[in-house]
């Protein structure tokens, strides 16, 4: 059977779901489910997005928010097939993670222009954000693992920390991507921009410059070599700083779990990594005392106007962590 030909099935399929009457408003957004499912079965991103915002967000609903957040990661070109397929396989090389920016489902529109406005950064976001709060958490609530499972099943809240937290990896990746300037291996400082470091560390606690000039940082050997979009003074510096912080903030709070059930393979270097990064961060509090909370967020509107976490804390945290994994 050609390819066109089981679209028109599908498409008759879509039909008759969405037209059928009578039917309760479950029913109408389980058969909003199905449709737009057939549709991501042929990457038909924006027709699946159409049909399940038209139905409302459904907050309580696991298989609607996972079928809405797939359509927009569809959109922003994530494929979990590819992930695994083709891309996770190049998470630690070079290591520690610098493979995360050379990953297929990481690509951007520019590495110039703000990531902020990339459309595939923006899609990518929006369908992490569906999961993160998932059950309508609060913006202003830690979206823990452990805050989700109070709105799902066991079974529903793993589904989504594990689509949730591949999405996250990919995310990082784009961002790493960007602000890191890497070449096409991953090295840090080898693309087309001036910049070595993701940001400017002028301001940062003397022990946290120290651990950052003496040679765990790679190419960062600078305390003012940051790339243009996170220096020092920019406007949006701190919701950007933010964004990175609660993707590996997020990152680390759903990995533990996810891994338990779908460990093995590929994820186990993201495992060891991880490892790594917790033993760190013991080292950074007796470096910067004022660093706890930066180091646990996992809101960005709570990163973004918590007093406690400042551009010198998250610019602390950027220095022993995002430089020490893209070298």
């Amino acid at each position: 059977m050609s390819i066109r030909s089981i679209k028109s099935i599908f498409l008759i399929a879509v039909i008759m779901l969405s037209f059928s009457c009578g039917k309760s408003k479950d029913e109408e957004v389980k058969d909003a489910i199905l449709s737009a499912n057939i549709y991501l079965s042929t990457r038909q991103c924006q027709p699946a997005i159409d049909l399940l915002e038209s139905m409302g967000r459904q907050n309580s609903n696991a298989k609607y928010l996972k079928a809405l957040s797939s359509a927009y990661a569809c959109r922003a070109g994530y494929s979990t097939t590819t992930f695994f397929g083709d891309d996770v396989s190049k998470t630690a090389s070079p290591q520690p993670l610098g493979g995360m920016t050379t990953y297929s489902t990481s690509i951007v529109t520019t590495t110039t222009s703000p990531l902020t406005d990339d459309t595939s950064f923006r899609d990518l976001q929006t369908a992490i954000d569906i999961l993160l709060y998932a059950g309508g958490i609060p913006s202003t609530t830690e979206p823990t693992a452990l805050e989700r499972a109070k709105y799902f099943s066991l079974n529903q809240a793993g589904d989504i920390n594990t689509q949730l937290a591949f999405m996250m990896l990919v995310q990082t990746g784009k961002l790493m991507k960007v602000y890191a300037d890497t070449d096409a291996g991953g090295v840090k400082g080898g693309g087309s921009g001036s910049s070595t470091c993701f940001t400017d560390y002028s301001t940062t606690a003397a022990p946290v410059k120290a651990f950052l000039l003496t040679g765990n940082t790679g190419a960062c050997t600078s305390d003012t070599s940051s790339n243009s979009q996170l220096a020092l003074g920019v406007t949006g510096r701190r919701k950007r700083l933010c964004e990175g912080t609660v993707l590996l903030n997020g990152i680390l709070n759903l990995l533990p779990s996810v891994l338990a059930t779908a460990g093995g393979g590929d994820l186990e270097d993201i495992a060891d990594v991880t490892s790594e990064i917790e033993e760190q961060k013991d080292a950074l509090e007796l470096l910067d005392p004022t660093f706890s909370p930066t180091a646990t967020v996992l809101s960005q509107t709570n990163c973004e106007n918590d007093s406690d976490i400042t551009e010198v804390t998250l610019s602390s945290y950027y220095a022993v962590f995002f430089e020490s994994l893209v070298k």
